[in-house]
Formats: C-alpha cells, structure tokens, sequence
C-alpha cells in the first residue's frame, strides 16, 4: 500500500516538473515572439524616418510602413536571445499567418530528468507563440515641411526636420501577444 501511495506521489511529482518546464518553454516563447516583433517594429519606424527625412527616400510608401507591411521574412537575433535567457532555444520563427508579427516555436534546454517514469530524461518541453504588429495611424498630410497623422492615441503634426516633435515607435505602432 506504501509502495502504491509512494508511485502514485512520484507519478504527480513528474507530471508537476513537466508542468513547470512546459510553463517555463511558453514564457520563453512568449519573450521570444514580442523581442522579435518589437525589432520589426524598430525597423519599420527607422524606414518612417527615412521616408520623412530630409534625404526622404521617394520609392518609401508612408501608408505601407504605417500599416506595418513589408516585416522581414525572418526573425532577426533578439528572438533568441530572449529565448536564451529564458532557458530555451528557437526551433523555428518566422512571418505569422498574414504577415503581420512572427511566430516562434521554442524548445527548452531544460529537461523534465531522472524521474519513475523511463524516457523522461530527454523530454524537453516545447511551446509556441505569436506576436502581432499594429498600426496606429494614418497619413493626413504629408509635404515636405508638415506630417499630419491620425493616430488612435494621439494626433501628430510636425516638421520632420524638427526630432523634439517626432512621434515614437509606440506611438505608431502597438505589439501584443495573438491568443
């Protein structure tokens, strides 16, 4: 009867530690597909300040970048690091579903262990998750000395020779975890 009692407990015990690394894997991807979007984003609002700038690039489409089109195909190095330091490894990222944030899929490097169950040892826990880019806003007015934009927050209107009256990335776009 104690030795049943004692399986039963050790049985509960392995399913908790998988629990734990399963929780810890989808932390991690969760870190890993925000670090990910948030780079895109990081990027789309230095291309912003490309097309409004002084050398303002004439094939830039203001609406395009503020709709958050034309994200990288890959993921750049932020994704894993943050997967990194959150004891896990990035399987795979890329684009999500319409092109609007990434999805990365994570493997732990951590595994459930020793335990009564055989072949947990190697078991490493795996997750999934998806970030979404936003845009906020649109063009209103854009000549060469004033840029209006109708933004959900707040509306901006500025010289783009002047940086004080710049809006900021967060102010353009919004990045969220997809459910």
């Amino acid at each position: 009867m104690v030795t049943g009692l004692l399986l039963v407990a050790f049985t509960f015990f392995v399913f908790a530690r998988a629990a734990v690394l399963r929780g810890g894997g989808q932390s991690a991807a969760d870190a890993a597909a925000l670090a990910a979007t948030q780079e895109a984003r990081d990027d789309l609002y230095e291309r912003f300040l490309d097309a409004i700038g002084e050398d303002a690039d004439e094939d830039a489409d203001l609406e395009d970048i503020l709709a958050g089109e034309d994200l990288p195909p890959a993921c750049g190095p932020s994704a894993s690091r943050l997967a990194s330091r959150n004891a896990a490894g990035v399987d795979d990222c890329g684009l999500a579903q319409g092109g609007t944030g990434y999805t990365v899929r994570v493997r732990t490097t951590e595994t459930v262990g020793d335990t009564v169950i055989p072949g947990t040892e190697a078991q490493h826990g795996f997750a999934g998750a998806t970030a979404v880019l936003e845009g906020l806003c649109e063009v209103t007015t854009e000549e060469s000395d004033r840029v209006e934009l109708e933004c959900e927050e707040e509306d901006w209107s500025f010289d783009p020779a002047d940086d004080e009256d710049l809006p900021e990335a967060r102010d353009l776009f919004r990045v969220y975890l997809e459910d």
